[in-house]
């Protein structure tokens, strides 16, 4: 029964490797997260910020890189369109996809601007707008990423002298530290490159073992409701173990 498990998941990949590559990417790329770490799916947050009158989003959405967007409205719009707050090249947003927007003593709602591949809110089809509460997880058609809120600022106590103690120990072999080479993000790229296609490697002498498996192309919805559930199986894993 294992066996034969292994080589029907195995005809599921080479169809999935074949047609939809870069939804399988995605697959893998969720998969690696395993237990250890959660990075893949962390780095991807929008944080909303209330300070006093004042409101703000610290976002990496765009190019990776984290940023604070201050916009004097409150609105913060996301999709293709180069000229939006949060411009992102992914041909299944919509140019003008959804938009985030603060309401004074009220909050961040959600906003869906008529997309093609809808928004969603836990899972949930976004109709309309949406209040956002903190650990709320968001998806954009296939972009997906957590949505936490801030608005509790608090002065802590100066930190004790023991600590800072150790803290200037750990500072004198900072320099040591320095010399650990870090990886160029075209090894990381490679390197991605090389985990997609390890399984089709590792079962590669199981081709034409057994039947073919026939796989309907996908919509841009289904690959993201596939998504969606790869990222709640992920995050339920990591609550369970912590």
């Amino acid at each position: 029964m294992e066996i034969e498990q292994r080589l029907g998941l195995y005809q599921v990949f080479l169809k999935l490797y074949e047609h939809h590559r870069g939804l399988l990417d995605e697959i893998l790329q969720l998969e690696k997260t395993n237990y250890k770490t959660f990075a893949s799916i962390a780095t991807r947050c929008v944080t909303g910020v209330i300070q006093g009158q004042s409101a703000y989003i610290v976002s990496n959405l765009a190019n990776g890189r984290t940023q604070t967007l201050l916009q004097s409205q409150g609105i913060w719009t996301i999709g293709r369109d180069r000229q939006l707050s949060i411009p992102i090249p992914d041909r299944r947003l919509s140019r003008h996809h959804a938009a985030i927007q603060y309401i004074q003593n009220q909050g961040f709602y959600l906003v869906d601007l008529g997309s093609t591949n809808g928004s969603f809110v836990n899972g949930e089809p976004l109709q309309g707008r949406r209040l956002l509460r903190d650990g709320d997880r968001v998806r954009l058609s296939n972009l997906t990423f957590s949505f936490f809120l801030c608005n509790d600022t608090q002065r802590l106590d100066e930190t004790p002298p023991d600590i800072l103690a150790k803290l200037a120990t750990l500072t004198e072999e900072v320099p040591a530290l320095q010399s650990v080479v870090r990886k160029s993000p075209m090894t990381e790229q490679i390197e991605r490159k090389e985990e997609t296609s390890h399984f089709l490697q590792e079962e590669s002498n199981l081709r034409g073992s057994v039947l073919e498996v026939s796989i309907p192309q996908l919509s841009p919805a289904q690959q993201s409701d596939i998504l969606d559930r790869f990222y709640s199986r992920h995050i339920q894993r990591v609550i369970e173990h912590n």
